[in-house]
């Protein structure tokens, strides 16, 4: 089953390299074009369900990118729970030890590498039974698209999650079996 995975359109916070997480944050102008760019590529695609997170930021990005399309919510597309991170700047942090999934590090408030890779599993397990007979959009965050893309294309040796970088609005295909 083929699915494809849109992360949302640009906020103020992504100009600023702040780690949004739980906050409800808006699209800005350019993240409405971002968004509204895709619907060629959606409509290509033959998507015909979208699954997103419950921020605003996500679902007005489903809306415009797939206009008229069934959409689902679900809380396990949400951000990373960043706990006492949220709100920081990105190189306020060690991001090759908080984007680590063998190190695995289990932090006061914020989820670890393990927790979103199990909500990620759960997730595309309830996708793969209950929707193999449609094309699945999944409109989510840069921390969800970056364990999407290891997930399917298997996790580096290291553990370091950082190469892989999704720019706003990024859309990605992915075979789910």
């Amino acid at each position: 089953m083929t699915i494809y995975v849109l992360r949302h359109g640009q906020t103020e916070e992504n100009t600023r390299g702040i780690l949004q997480g739980d906050m409800e944050t808006l699209l800005n102008e350019t993240g409405r074009e971002q968004a509204m760019s895709v619907r060629d590529k959606v409509r290509e695609a033959g998507i015909d369900l979208v699954i997103c997170s419950p921020k605003v930021r996500a679902k007005e990005t489903a809306i415009l990118a797939a206009p008229g399309i069934e959409l689902i919510e679900d809380e396990r597309l949400l951000s990373r729970h960043h706990g006492e991170f949220e709100g920081m700047s990105r190189d306020q942090i060690n991001l090759k030890e908080y984007w680590n999934i063998k190190k695995n590090v289990q932090y006061e408030k914020a989820e670890s590498m393990g927790e979103i890779f199990n909500r990620v599993s759960s997730l595309l397990n309830d996708i793969s039974m209950k929707y193999s007979d449609r094309t699945v959009l999944l409109v989510t965050h840069s921390g969800l698209t970056r364990v999407l893309y290891y997930y399917f294309n298997g996790f580096p040796e290291d553990g370091d999650l950082t190469e892989y970088e999704s720019t706003t609005c990024s859309f990605e295909k992915y075979e789910l079996n």
